[in-house]
């Protein structure tokens, strides 16, 4: 994607496991259908529109 004027930000959302004293996992889940949303780029719509020219 290239660069726009849109300021935006990224939303995260950080997910841990513990095993007794000890980190297990980390998941981190970084939400970029709004980031692109936010930039202009509707990604669902996209898809959406596919669908329909693909399954009419």
């Amino acid at each position: 994607m290239p660069s726009g004027d849109t300021k935006a930000e990224m939303r995260v959302v950080d997910i841990y496991r513990r095993a007794g004293d000890k980190l297990a996992e980390n998941w981190v889940f970084i939400d970029i259908l709004h980031y692109l949303y936010v930039q202009g780029l509707d990604v669902l719509q996209r898809m959406a529109e596919i669908n329909r020219t693909a399954y009419p």
